[in-house]
C-alpha cells in the first residue's frame, strides 16, 4: 500500500471548508428532534420544525492574571477555575467562546490547551554590563530585569503584554516549559514581531525559514513557513524549540538581547545602526526588550530607587554573582561591571606600557600618580583612547600630592583610589571630600582580612556620595570577593540607592 502523502496548507484549508458545508448538510438533515429527515437548510425553517448551525458558547480560559514564585521569577500564569480546558482562538482578539471567520481564509480554528502551571525556566543573571563586543549600549540582566547603565527597566507599550499572554498563554507555557526555555523570551518575540499588536491578528512571521526547518526537519522551508503562518500552535511551538535550540543556545546563552537578534535576524551577529549595534530589523531589539520587561512587570513592583548607579569593579580576580548561591540579591536600582584582563571587552593600559586586549571596544588606564612622570601619564592615556569607541576611564592614585587629572578629553570617568595601599580599604575617604572629590570613589576590598562588617560600611559611605548616574569604584585583588563578604556589599548597595 503506498503511504498517504501530507496534506499541504493549501489542501488543509480546502479539507477544512468541505468539512464545514458537509456538517451544515448533516445538521439540517438530521438535527430535528421529530425524527424528520427531510433534507434542509441550517438556520431555516423546515416541514416540522426549525434548526441552527450557531456554534456552541461557554466559558473561556482566563489567562491574563499571573503570579511569582521568588525575585528572578515572572514566569507563572494562573487559571480560572472555572475555566474550560481549551479555548478555540479564531481572530487574535478576547476568546467569546465561538468560532468566527472564513475557514478557507486567515488562520485556522484552534483549540488553546490550559496553560501550564508554575513559573516556568528564568534566564540566568548575567554577571557584567557588556555590549558583546559590538560597540553599542551596555545591558545586564539583574534581580529578573534587562537594565541599561543608569536607567529604569524600559516596557513595551501599555497593554501589549496582558494581550500576549490572553492570546497565547497556553501555547507559550507549555511549549516553552517542553522547550526548556523562559516564557518571557517567548513571549517577547511574539511581542516584538507584531502578534500582541492592537487591532491585528496572528500573522506567524516568527522565525527564518533556515530555522523553521531546522526544528521540523521534515517540511521543505516553504510550507515550514506556511504552517507557522496557518496554526499559532505550531508558530509558538517551533518559536520555543528554535530559542531552546543548541545551536541557538550556543549563540545566545540566554541573553536576553541576543536572544532577540538571533529570532529577529537568525543570527546573533554585530551591525545594525541603533544602539544595541547588533543585527536585526530596526526597533525588534528595542520591542524584544521591552515585552521582555513587561512580563515580569504583570507580577512584580518596578525597582523604586533613589538613584540608580554603576558599580565598576576593577582588575578582579573573583566576583560572586548577585542573587545566586546564597548571595543577596540586588535591588534593581545598580548595574555593575567587571574591567578586567580576563574581559575581551575592555582595552586595558598599564603605565608601564603593557596593554591587555588591544582590539577591546572600552578602555581604561591604570592608572596615574604624582610619583609618575607626567608626560608619560598623558601620552599613556591619549594612546589608550585611540581607535576605541567605546567610554573610557582613568583611575588615579595619590601618594601624597592629591589625584592627578591628567587628561580629560574623551574619559567619560576619573575613578579617585581612596586607599593608600594594597592593605587599606578607604582610608583617604576624609582626604578625598576634603579636596572636594576628585573623581568617583574607589575602595579596595581585596585583602583576605577585609571583613563583611567593614565591606558593608565602607560601601555604604562611598555610595552615599556617589550621585544619581554616577558609578562606585571597587577594587578586587587579591582576594575574591565572595559569599557573606560580596553579600555585604550588595547590601549596602541596596541600602544606598533604595527609595
Amino acid at each position: 500500500m503506498r503511504p498517504v502523502p501530507a496534506l499541504s496548507p493549501a489542501s488543509r484549508r480546502v479539507l477544512i471548508a468541505c468539512a464545514a458545508l458537509l456538517t451544515a448538510m448533516m445538521v439540517g438533515c438530521f438535527a430535528d428532534d421529530s425524527g424528520d429527515t427531510e433534507m434542509g437548510t441550517a438556520g431555516t425553517s423546515g416541514t416540522s420544525g426549525s434548526t441552527s448551525t450557531s456554534a456552541p458558547t461557554g466559558p473561556t480560559t482566563d489567562t491574563s492574571a499571573t503570579t511569582t514564585t521568588d525575585a528572578t521569577t515572572t514566569d507563572a500564569t494562573t487559571t480560572d477555575a472555572t475555566a474550560s480546558p481549551t479555548t478555540t482562538v479564531t481572530t487574535g482578539e478576547p476568546d467569546t467562546g465561538t468560532t468566527t471567520g472564513d475557514p478557507t481564509g486567515g488562520p485556522l480554528p484552534e483549540e488553546q490547551p490550559a496553560p501550564a502551571e508554575g513559573g516556568g525556566i528564568s534566564d540566568p543573571p548575567t554577571n557584567t554590563l557588556h555590549d558583546h563586543l559590538c560597540a553599542g549600549v551596555d545591558w545586564q540582566r539583574i534581580h529578573g530585569w534587562l537594565l541599561l547603565p543608569h536607567a529604569a527597566p524600559e516596557l513595551g507599550p501599555p497593554g501589549e503584554m496582558e494581550r500576549c499572554v490572553e492570546r497565547y498563554a497556553g501555547w507559550v507555557t507549555n511549549e516553552a516549559d517542553a522547550a526548556m526555555v523562559s516564557r518571557a523570551s517567548v513571549y517577547a518575540a511574539l511581542a516584538a514581531s507584531g502578534q500582541c499588536d492592537e487591532g491585528t491578528d496572528y500573522t506567524g512571521a516568527l522565525v527564518t525559514g533556515a530555522w523553521c526547518t531546522a526544528v521540523n526537519p521534515k517540511l521543505a522551508e516553504s510550507d515550514c513557513l506556511a504552517e507557522m503562518a496557518e496554526l499559532r500552535s505550531f508558530g509558538v511551538r517551533t518559536l520555543a524549540q528554535v530559542l531552546g535550540h543548541a545551536d541557538a543556545l550556543a549563540a545566545h546563552a540566554q541573553d536576553i538581547p541576543l536572544m532577540g537578534a538571533l529570532v529577529g535576524h537568525g543570527e546573533v551577529a554585530c551591525g545594525g545602526d541603533d544602539r544595541w549595534k547588533l543585527a536585526a530589523p530596526v526597533g525588534y531589539i528595542d520591542r524584544y526588550v521591552g515585552a521582555y520587561n513587561s512580563f515580569k512587570a504583570l507580577s512584580s513592583e518596578l525597582p523604586a530607587c533613589s538613584k540608580r548607579i554603576v558599580v565598576s569593579v576593577a582588575l578582579y580576580t573573583g566576583l560572586d554573582t548577585p542573587g545566586v548561591d546564597g548571595v543577596t540579591g540586588a535591588n534593581g536600582c545598580w548595574t555593575y561591571e567587571r574591567v578586567a584582563k580576563e574581559n575581551p571587552e575592555w582595552k586595558i593600559c598599564n603605565f608601564d606600557g603593557t596593554i591587555s586586549h588591544s582590539n577591546g571596544v572600552k578602555w581604561a588606564y591604570d592608572d596615574t600618580s604624582t610619583n609618575h612622570n607626567i608626560n608619560t601619564d598623558k601620552a599613556g592615556i591619549v594612546a589608550c583612547q585611540q581607535d576605541v569607541p567605546g567610554r573610557g576611564y582613568v583611575y588615579m592614585t595619590n601618594r601624597g600630592n592629591g589625584w592627578p587629572k591628567v587628561v580629560t578629553e574623551g574619559v567619560e570617568v576619573h575613578f579617585a583610589e581612596i586607599y593608600s595601599g594594597q592593605f587599606a580599604v578607604d582610608d583617604q575617604f576624609n582626604l578625598w571630600q576634603s579636596e572636594g572629590a576628585p573623581g568617583e570613589p574607589m575602595v579596595n576590598f581585596g585583602e583576605p582580612a577585609t571583613s563583611a562588617a567593614t565591606i558593608a560600611k565602607a560601601t555604604q559611605r562611598a555610595c552615599d556620595e556617589v550621585a544619581d548616574g554616577g558609578y562606585l569604584g571597587v577594587y578586587v585583588y587579591p582576594e575574591s570577593l565572595r559569599s557573606a563578604r560580596m553579600s555585604a556589599m550588595v547590601a549596602a548597595l541596596n541600602a544606598c540607592t533604595d527609595l
